[in-house]
């Protein structure tokens, strides 16, 4: 059971904290950047996303995890240039991005919550950016 004054998870909750920060900013500066953001930033975003995910998978933080990796892949694509960083995309990842934040503020109930909007959202972003091509 995840309890807060644990030790290691209150060094993911600093982590996760600092890293959902730097995922926003580098979001919206990616949304700036109308596509043409320089590879490091994207990958820096990717990164952080990564990280999350697998903090989350350590402490067996479910949803976390879920979302995270959802995330994780939007990005993945973003990274690989199949999918650019269009208004869709940005909006649905800074929605998972404030949902991680929720979730981590909750975190001895995290696994109780619902992250079927914002996985929903993350997959049809994806398929809206896919038609695109």
């Amino acid at each position: 059971m995840i309890r807060r004054g644990d030790p290691v998870v209150e060094v993911f909750l600093e982590e996760t904290a600092e890293r959902l920060d730097s995922i926003e900013a580098g979001l919206l500066k990616l949304e700036q950047c109308d596509g043409a953001c320089d590879a490091e930033a994207v990958n820096a975003i990717f990164r952080d996303a990564h990280s999350v995910k697998a903090g989350s998978n350590l402490l067996k933080l479910n949803n976390i995890e879920k979302l995270s990796h959802k995330l994780e892949n939007v990005l993945e694509m973003i990274r690989k240039g199949r999918i650019g960083p269009t208004e869709t995309v940005i909006t649905a990842c800074l929605e998972a991005v404030d949902k991680l934040r929720d979730l981590r503020e909750r975190i001895e109930h995290s696994d109780a919550v619902s992250i079927r909007l914002h996985t929903a959202m993350l997959e049809a972003a994806l398929r809206e950016a896919r038609k695109g091509d």
